[in-house]
């Protein structure tokens, strides 16, 4: 069978199509006017050639995460021996203590802090 006239290319061969016509204006682009860039900018287009950064920026791997070393404690309640590094959201349990008398008695004493800290 042979395709109609009328039939549009796929989406694959348009893609094709269009890549291959890039690379033929980069390539032109570049022949005619490498010796025109800096030195910095031509070193980067080496590093982009030899394949660095091959990847498109949506394609790249993501580095790996590093593990974290878990924080040390920051603040802590003597009663229940609870403790907090002072990042993220506030414990629930330091929320409770905020409302009682333990609380109110200790504020009394340390009225520019919010929480104990923790000793050591």
């Amino acid at each position: 069978m042979s395709r109609t006239p009328s039939a549009s290319p796929s989406p694959h061969a348009l893609l094709r199509a269009a890549t291959k016509e890039a690379y033929e204006r980069v390539t032109v682009l570049l022949n005619a006017s490498y010796a025109d860039f800096s030195p910095e900018q031509q070193q980067r287009i080496r590093a982009l050639v030899a394949g660095d950064a091959a990847a498109s920026p949506a394609r790249r791997a993501k580095p790996a995460k590093t593990a974290r070393e878990p924080l040390p404690p920051r603040y802590w309640l003597p009663h229940t021996q609870e403790t907090w590094s002072g990042r993220g959201r506030v414990p629930q349990t330091f929320l409770a203590w905020e409302g009682t008398v333990a609380h109110t008695e200790w504020k009394k004493h340390h009225p520019d802090e919010r929480f104990p800290a923790y000793p050591g």
